[in-house]
């Protein structure tokens, strides 16, 4: 018996060793299949996925900015472009001691140490993404860099395309200025307005252009004017050139198996602005401290010149300010920033009396040779009595001897008879109160006053007749921008038509095409070719009739017809109006001039105007004596 047990107990023994044997080949087994699932996935399915994370960490690509588009005036002058200049750079990670370096490198860069550390701070990206410190830094700071670059790891200077506007603050709202972008602007959605939704661009101007490229750390955007409006455009498409590194991040030099992507150059574009003419605006203006002026071609919506005062250095604001910099900017009570032709709204004072007068020529409840009260300097409406310009009255005048003179006390009349809702109604028929579409950014829309407004602010049937009488003389709450003025008085000159002012005439493609931008039709005035002649017969005596208010602009040889306007301003002088277009037989010019805090407009907008048309008259004149000049030597030399 005990042998038989000891055999039982023999075999047990073995029988349980054998399973163990089993659960152990068994787990091998399965440890084995789960490793090989592990490097299946790893190095067949993920493999692509890991080669380029390896990839990454071999390969630093660095950027290769385009150069921007070059921006030119109508008659072939450069008025933006590129140049050279020194761009010093930060490489994160070979920088070992940052609080050490900043102290080492803000006074050789002339940079607040606070700010330069707040700069690196907010731009921290990537160990090996570039920071870019300052732009145009001068050779003598280079030379500083050079010889301290030991004690500067990471420090690095490149040469890069600087844009320049050799123009210094002449047109620096039409142009803008170009700035680097933040971190923080990237991580916002950025769309040029060349290309959003409710752009005037035509379309024709994608063609054979070099696509969008993609915002980046370090890069720049168009701020403000042509620069915003057309930065897709301008900005072309930056390339890449490819550097090895090793792991712990240190250069071995250029990746040979990948060629670097060439950038392509931005589009280079021709405007409408006239740079003489756009000189000649702003010496007019030189005497004064604010401002604005706006001369467009009545024939085809084209921007001639465009004034805003006091005016930006787009060289100065495409620099490096520092904080001080841009608080002097902002605090300045002329508010510089500010476009004054299309950002800027203003009431119109009397030289929105063609509209009254236009509105009430179409209702049939005036005429030419109609005659109201008398002006004795006032008009009592109530208890009120709305005065004149001229305390000792203009006596007894007709619609067109009212324009001429401007008399305020038969257009409060008028405007009763015309009535609030028809007003309001013409004025935006005639585009007041909203945006011309024009191809800049933040164009204002100015404001209508209607009945419903003031529903809305009296309540309903709560408000009083006397509202309109301050409405037609252009006071009360209407509010126009100059270029809407100067779009109006287009229509006034032509046959009733406005077209849409544009700043854009041509581009040229980086295949060489060259797009002209056309024109397009905005609106027509609601006013029937009777009305337009007797307004355009009351403009010419405004400015040529000796009772007229627009004297000052009168130009021997030339008829120039016009409106003044004398606006009211709660915060000082009033401003000065004057619009007017010549020659009055076939204009080829309309002028709006808007001097703040200035007073009368017939004395001190009207000979900015007129100096504005005779310089451009003038040229033409010269121009069209040499065209015929060139034609009869033709003639002569066929013969």
């Amino acid at each position: 018996m005990e042998r038989l047990e000891h055999t039982n107990e023999s075999l047990g023994g073995f029988v349980s060793r054998k399973q163990r044997a089993r659960i152990l080949i068994g787990f091998l087994g399965i440890s084995v299949l789960v490793l090989s699932l592990r490097l299946f996935f790893l190095q067949v399915i993920k493999a692509s996925y890991y080669k380029l994370i390896s990839e990454e960490n071999r390969i630093h690509a660095v950027p290769l900015p385009a150069p921007r588009g070059t921006i030119k005036d109508r008659n072939g002058k450069i008025i933006a472009f590129n140049r050279p200049s020194y761009t010093i750079f930060l490489i994160p990670y070979e920088a070992k001691d940052l609080d050490l370096l900043s102290q080492r490198l803000a006074p050789i860069l002339n940079m607040d140490l606070s700010w330069l550390k707040e700069k690196l701070k907010a731009n921290w990206s990537k160990k090996y993404e570039r920071i870019k410190l300052k732009k145009e830094v001068d050779f003598k700071t280079i030379c500083v860099i050079e010889e301290q670059n030991q004690d500067l790891p990471g420090v690095i200077y490149q040469v890069e395309q600087t844009r320049s506007y050799p123009e210094g603050s002449w047109a620096g709202h039409v142009l803008g200025y170009v700035k680097e972008l933040s971190k923080g602007e990237l991580s916002g959605d950025l769309v040029s307005p060349a290309k959003s939704a409710d752009s005037n661009e035509p379309t024709s101007l994608d063609l054979d252009s070099p696509g969008k490229s993609s915002y980046r750390l370090g890069g720049s955007i168009g701020r403000e004017g042509v620069e915003k409006q057309y930065d897709d455009l301008l900005r072309g498409k930056d390339g890449m050139t490819f550097l090895e590194v090793t792991a712990a991040g240190k250069i071995l030099g250029p990746l040979e198996d990948r060629k670097p992507d060439l950038p392509t150059k931005g589009t280079d574009m021709k405007l409408t602005i006239d740079l003489d003419l756009q000189a000649e605006a702003e010496s007019a203006l030189a005497t004064y401290e604010s401002g604005a002026v706006v001369a467009l071609d009545p024939k085809n919506g084209e921007i001639l010149t465009l004034v805003s005062k006091p005016g930006i250095d787009a060289n100065f604001l495409g620099g490096a300010l520092n904080p001080e910099e841009w608080k002097e900017i902002l605090q300045n009570p002329f508010h510089p920033l500010l476009s004054r032709t299309i950002q800027a709204t203003y009431a119109p004072a009397s030289t929105l009396k063609l509209l009254t007068a236009g509105a009430a020529l179409e209702s049939k409840v005036a005429h030419r040779d109609t005659y109201l009260s008398p002006c004795f300097g006032s008009y009592q409406f109530g208890k009120r009595a709305f005065r004149c310009w001229r305390p000792e009255g203009h006596g007894r005048l007709n619609l067109v001897d009212a324009i001429i003179q401007s008399c305020d006390v038969y257009f409060y009349q008028l405007g009763l008879k015309v009535g609030l809702e028809r007003w309001s109604h013409y004025a935006k028929l005639c585009g007041f109160g909203e945006q011309m579409g024009v191809d800049l950014p933040e164009e204002a829309k100015g404001f209508i006053p209607s009945p419903e407004y003031y529903n809305k602010k009296y309540g309903k049937g709560e408000w009083v007749k006397n509202l309109v009488i301050n409405l037609a003389i252009g006071q009360g709450e209407v509010l126009v921008t100059p270029l809407q003025l100067a779009g109006f008085y287009c229509g006034l000159a032509t046959d009733g038509t406005i077209y849409r002012p544009h700043i854009l005439k041509e581009i040229t493609t980086t295949q060489g095409r060259v797009i002209t931008t056309q024109s397009e039709v905005l609106r027509r005035l609601p006013f029937s070719a009777s009305t337009l002649e007797l307004l355009k017969e009351a403009m010419i005596g405004v400015v040529n009739d000796a009772s007229g208010t627009g004297g000052l602009a009168r130009i021997s040889d030339v008829t120039v017809a016009g409106k003044t306007g004398t606006a009211q301003n709660p915060f000082g002088e009033a401003h000065a109006w004057f619009v007017g277009y010549a020659p009055a037989e076939n204009p080829k010019i309309v002028v709006a001039v808007l001097v703040e805090n200035a007073g009368h407009g017939g004395t001190f907008a009207a000979p900015v105007a007129k100096a504005i048309i005779e310089k451009y008259l003038k040229r033409g004149i010269i121009a069209d004596q040499k065209d015929s000049i060139i034609a009869v030597s033709s003639l002569n030399f066929g013969n």
